[in-house]
């Protein structure tokens, strides 16, 4: 009996085989596809929170705008007679150190730094304090020239300092530091030779007048980030769940009126904003104050002002958090929504670094609440500025008791 032949592999069959496999594959990116479509949270994360970080980060630490902006500064200048160096031949320090300062250009040939004055006296004729004034006009760095500058020079003082205050957490503070640090230094080899003085800069820190440690300046900030993330984020993401449980439609069959709803829902957002500025206060206490023999840091930077500070903050993002639940259908697109009302304040408004000189963020960290919020505490907790405190607690509660009113107007049980 001869032999029997295998048989060949069947070609049909491993054509088809190849085809459905791309097919399953086509159907299953298509599938993917079509979820994708479908949920806001996914197309957030893929695309606008990329494209957030990239802009954000890229105003704020790039090269080019550190060389290209100009830098606000202020100077106090005490009187200066000048000095006759020869017959008929007169030199002004103060004059010519304020010229080139005026006349210093960036790339694009504008100003490099816009020099504001501060007045010697008020209306009242009492001494301006420059660091005060400072910050007040929530500024990063003033210099301040002594009385007879060039005669302090030219006569050989022991000490002829120029008196530069700054916010040493701000990082347009430390490039003007180091600009006016270069002329300065400019200033010393010109004098080289014709006296023995050499002109030296004092820093000293806006905040008391002495230089804060990073965590002091993080702390409030991390509160005011924490309080905003737990109230808007929590607002929408429950009122989402109620919708989508029928809570609404069984509160509807209650007495319950939605300015009770509403007034439960802030009661319980401060809770939690009490509960996370307390943890925050005591892990940093705990890890950062405690181990380096600064245990009664919790006790100085406790101020009863602080509470209308989180009254206002509850307020307001949770009022923002019912604004924002009334425009969202679907747990998906409540976070979406919850991340793109908080996560750019997050940056935009100073909580983890100074912004008061990055061109644009500054302007823009101004149109937003959480600047306000943190403003306030850093008032309150660090710098002890009363004024500046208050001055920011009210501009709060005016965005509180408005997010407050419009959230009650739009939240209708019933149509729920």
């Amino acid at each position: 009996m001869a032999p029997q032949k295998k048989d060949k592999p069947n070609k049909d069959g491993l054509k088809t085989s190849i085809t459905m496999f791309f097919k399953r594959v086509f159907g299953f990116v298509s599938a993917s596809f079509i979820d994708f479509r479908r949920s806001p949270l996914t197309i957030f994360f893929a695309i606008a929170y990329p494209v957030i970080l990239i802009l954000l980060f890229g105003a704020i630490f790039s090269e080019h705008t550190q060389t290209l902006n100009s830098f606000t500064i202020y100077i106090q200048a005490e009187p200066d007679a000048g000095f006759e160096i020869a017959p008929g031949m007169e030199i002004n320090l103060t004059e010519t150190l304020l010229t080139t300062l005026a006349t210093m250009e960036t790339n694009d040939s504008e100003p490099l730094f816009i020099l504001h004055y501060i007045p010697l006296l008020d209306e009242h004729t009492i001494p301006i304090d420059p660091g005060k004034y400072l910050e007040e006009v929530d500024g990063y760095f003033c210099l301040v020239i002594p009385a007879n500058f060039t005669m302090l020079v030219y006569n050989n003082a022991t000490s002829a300092n120029l008196t530069v205050i700054m916010d040493e957490n701000s990082q347009s503070a430390k490039i003007v530091y180091n600009i006016i640090k270069e002329v300065i230094y400019g200033f010393n080899l010109f004098l080289a030779g014709e006296s023995e003085t050499h002109i030296d800069m004092e820093t000293i820190d806006i905040y008391l007048e002495e230089k804060i440690e990073y965590l002091d300046f993080l702390v409030p900030g991390i509160i005011g980030v924490a309080l905003m993330n737990n109230a808007v984020m929590g607002t929408i993401n429950r009122y989402s769940s109620f919708r989508n449980a029928g809570l609404f439609r069984k509160l509807a069959s209650t007495p319950m009126t939605r300015t009770e709803l509403v007034t439960g829902e802030t009661v319980w957002q401060g809770f939690l904003a009490i509960i996370s500025t307390a943890a925050i206060m005591i892990f940093g206490w705990l890890f950062f104050k405690v181990p380096f023999g600064k245990a009664a840091w919790i006790i100085e930077v406790l101020d009863w002002k602080m509470i209308p500070i989180l009254i206002a903050g509850v307020l307001g993002f949770t009022g923002l958090g019912m604004i924002g639940s009334r425009f969202v259908k679907n747990p998906d697109a409540a976070t979406a929504a919850a991340n793109f009302l908080a996560f750019p304040m997050m940056f935009l408004c100073g909580a983890f670094f100074d912004v008061s000189g990055i061109a644009g963020v500054n302007v823009i960290s101004k149109l937003l609440p959480l600047t306000y919020i943190i403003d306030a505490l850093r008032a309150t907790m660090i710098t002890k500025n009363v004024s500046l405190a208050w001055y920011n607690i009210g501009i709060s509660f005016a965005f509180g008791i408005g997010f407050f009113i419009i959230g009650v107007i739009l939240t209708n049980i019933k149509n729920e």
